[in-house]
C-alpha cells in the first residue's frame, strides 16, 4: 500500500504539459472511431442504396418504354414531327440504356463490399442521376405530344397557305392564259367582221356593244371566283367557253339569223291565217318558241353555252320545218278566196319607203282583222290615229313624222291579232295567265312587222306603247324620258279613246273627265307633256264648237 502512494504521488508531481498529450490523444481516437462509425454506416447505406439502383432503373425503364409506345402512336399520326422536340426524347432515352449499361458494368467488375466509400459514393451519384435523367424523360414524354401537335399544326397551317398561295398563284397564271386567249378571239372576231356587226340572238350589236356583253360576263365569272361561288377549274371553263364561244361567232351569227328571219316570217304568215280565222299553231308554242329565240338564245350566246345553245337552235329549226309547208298551203287557199289580200306585207316589205299611202292602206287592212275579232274596241285604231295626228299637228310636228305616227298608232295593236278572241272579248276580270298573254301584244305586234322595212322607224313605237312614265308598264319597263315620245303620244290618246267610249262594265266618261284622269296619272302612268298636248288639243276642239252649239 505504501508503494502505491508513492506511485500517486509521482504521478502527482507531473506537470499539466506533460498530461495534455495524452488526452488530445484520447480525443483524436474517440473522433476518428465515430468518423469510421459514421462512415462505416454510410459505407453499408450506400453498398445497400446502390445494389438497389439497377431493380430500380429497370422498372422505370419499362415505364419509359410503356410511354414511349404511346409516344410512337402519337407522332405515327402527325404529318410533321418537330425534330428538335423528337430528337431530345430520343438522344436522353439513348442516353439512359447506355449509361445505365455502364453502371451494370461497372458494379459487375468488382463486388461493392471491396469497394470503398469514394467509390460507393460516386456510383451512387451516377445512378441518382441516371434516375433523374429517366424522371425528366418520362415528364418530356408527357410534354412531346402537345408540342408535336402544336407542331404539326403550325406546319399543316403553314402547308395549307403555301398550297392555298399555289392555287391562287396557278389560279391566276390560268385565268391569265385564259384571257389572253379570249383577248386574241376578240381579235379574230375584229378582223373577220369588217362592217363591225354581230349578231346576239334577235338582237344586231355594234361589235363594241358585243365586246361589252362579254367582258361584262367575263367580271361576272370572276366576281363568282372570289366569293368562292365557282371552283377554279369551273372559272377556267368558263372562261374558255366563252372563248369557244367568241371565235365561232362570226358562223353561229348567220346560223342564229336564218333562224330568226325564218321563225319571223312564219308567225308573221301565221298572224295572218289568225287574222282571218285560221289556226295552225297554238299561241301556247308560238309563246314559248318566243321566249327560247328572243330570251333564251341571247342568255346562252352571251354566257357561251354552245351545247345548250346548239339544241335551242335545233329546237327552233325543227318548229320552223315542221309547220312551214301548212302554213304556205293555206296562205295559197286564202289568196285564192281572197286575191290581193295576203300580198299586202310582201308588196310593202319590197323597201318603197316613201309609199306612205301603200303603207297606210295596208295598216288598215290589218286592223279591220283586229276590229273583226275584238268587238268592243271596234274602230278603236281609227280614233287613236286621229287623236295622234291632231296632237302631233298642235306640237309641230312635220308632215312626215305625221304620217309615220298616224300609221303606228293604226297599228298599235295589230298584235292582238296572236291574241285568242276568248280573251280579247272577256267582260270578266283577267286571270294572271290571261293577262300575261294580253301583255304579250306589243311584242307580237313588232314581230309582225318586223320584215317590213319600211316601218322599221314605227316599231319601237309600238312595241313600247304600253310602258308607263314610272316603269311599271310593259315590255321593257322604260322610264320618263326613256320611252320614245311616239309610243307617249299613242299611250295618251288610247287611254283617252278608251275611257270616251261604253263599254260592258262601265259607262263612258266625257272628254273633260277623261282629261282630269289622265292629269292625274301624269308622271305616274303618262308623260306629262303628252297629256297636256291632247288635252290642249280637247280644249280647242271645244272653243271651236261652242259658236256652233251657240
Amino acid at each position: 500500500m505504501g508503494s502505491k502512494q508513492l506511485h500517486w504521488t509521482e504521478r502527482s508531481d507531473v506537470s499539466e504539459e506533460e498530461r495534455q498529450p495524452a488526452e488530445v490523444s484520447q480525443t483524436k481516437a474517440e473522433r476518428g472511431f465515430r468518423r469510421f462509425t459514421s462512415e462505416f454506416r454510410e459505407w453499408r447505406g450506400l453498398r445497400a442504396r446502390v445494389s438497389s439502383f439497377p431493380e430500380q432503373v429497370e422498372e422505370k425503364i419499362r415505364a419509359l418504354e410503356d410511354s414511349l409506345s404511346e409516344y410512337r402512336l402519337v407522332i405515327s399520326e402527325l404529318d410533321y414531327k418537330a425534330p428538335d422536340t423528337d430528337q431530345r426524347v430520343w438522344d436522353l432515352y439513348d442516353h439512359i440504356q447506355t449509361e445505365k449499361q455502364r453502371l451494370i458494368t461497372e458494379m459487375e467488375r468488382r463486388p461493392l463490399f471491396l469497394r470503398g466509400l469514394k467509390e460507393l459514393r460516386s456510383l451512387n451519384d451516377a445512378w441518382e442521376k441516371l434516375l433523374t435523367d429517366q424522371q425528366a424523360l418520362q415528364e418530356m414524354i408527357a410534354r412531346a405530344p402537345a408540342e408535336l401537335k402544336e407542331y404539326n399544326e403550325r406546319q399543316l397551317e403553314r402547308e395549307r397557305q403555301r398550297q392555298e398561295e399555289q392555287r391562287r398563284a396557278d389560279l391566276q397564271s390560268r385565268i391569265a392564259a385564259a384571257r389572253r386567249s379570249l383577248d386574241l378571239a376578240l381579235g379574230y372576231i375584229e378582223q373577220l367582221d369588217r362592217e363591225g356587226r354581230v349578231t346576239f340572238g334577235s338582237q344586231v350589236l355594234q361589235l363594241e356593244e358585243a365586246q361589252k356583253y362579254w367582258i361584262d360576263h367575263l367580271n361576272q365569272i370572276l366576281r363568282k371566283n372570289e366569293v368562292g361561288e365557282l371552283h377554279p377549274d369551273e372559272v377556267v371553263l368558263n372562261i374558255y367557253n366563252l372563248e369557244s364561244m367568241i371565235r365561232d361567232a362570226p358562223n353561229l351569227s348567220m346560223r342564229v339569223r336564218e333562224v330568226e328571219e325564218r321563225f319571223t316570217r312564219l308567225v308573221t304568215k301565221h298572224d295572218m291565217l289568225v287574222s282571218f280565222g285560221k289556226t295552225v299553231i297554238s299561241q301556247q308554242e308560238i309563246a314559248r318558241m318566243t321566249i327560247k329565240l328572243h330570251e333564251q338564245v341571247p342568255e346562252l350566246w352571251i354566257t357561251g353555252q354552245r351545247q345548250e345553245l346548239e339544241r335551242a337552235l335545233e329546237v327552233l329549226e325543227s318548229f320552223v320545218a315542221t309547220y312551214e309547208s301548212t302554213i304556205e298551203t293555206e296562205l295559197a287557199y286564202l289568196e285564192r278566196r281572197r286575191p290581193g289580200l295576203t300580198r299586202a306585207l310582201a308588196t310593202v316589205s319590197e323597201g318603197d319607203e316613201t309609199a306612205l299611202l301603200q303603207m297606210s292602206a295596208m295598216a288598215r287592212s290589218l286592223i279591220s282583222a283586229i276590229d273583226s275579232r275584238d268587238r268592243y274596241m271596234r274602230g278603236h285604231s281609227d280614233v287613236v290615229s286621229r287623236l295622234v295626228v291632231k296632237m302631233a299637228r298642235n306640237a309641230g310636228w312635220n308632215k312626215t313624222d305625221i304620217d309615220y305616227l298616224m300609221i303606228a298608232a293604226l297599228l298599235h295593236d295589230v298584235g292582238k291579232v296572236s291574241i285568242p278572241e276568248h280573251i280579247l272579248n272577256k267582260t270578266d276580270p283577267l286571270t294572271e295567265d290571261e293577262w300575261q298573254t294580253i301583255q304579250m301584244h306589243p311584242y307580237y305586234g313588232a314581230q309582225i312587222l318586223k320584215p317590213v322595212d319600211a316601218l322599221s322607224r314605227i316599231i319601237p313605237w309600238i312595241y313600247h306603247h304600253q310602258e308607263r312614265w314610272d316603269g311599271r308598264g310593259y315590255p321593257d319597263h322604260l322610264t320618263g324620258r326613256q320611252i320614245p315620245i311616239p309610243a307617249s303620244y299613242i299611250a295618251v290618246a288610247e287611254a283617252f279613246s278608251v275611257m270616251t267610249v261604253d263599254l260592258p262594265n262601265r259607262p263612258a266618261k266625257s272628254k273633260e273627265e277623261a282629261i282630269d284622269e289622265l292629269r292625274k296619272a301624269a308622271e305616274t302612268q303618262f308623260s306629262p307633256e303628252a297629256v297636256e298636248v291632247l288635252a290642249d288639243v280637247v280644249a280647242k276642239e271645244k272653243k271651236q264648237a261652242e259658236p256652233e252649239n251657240e
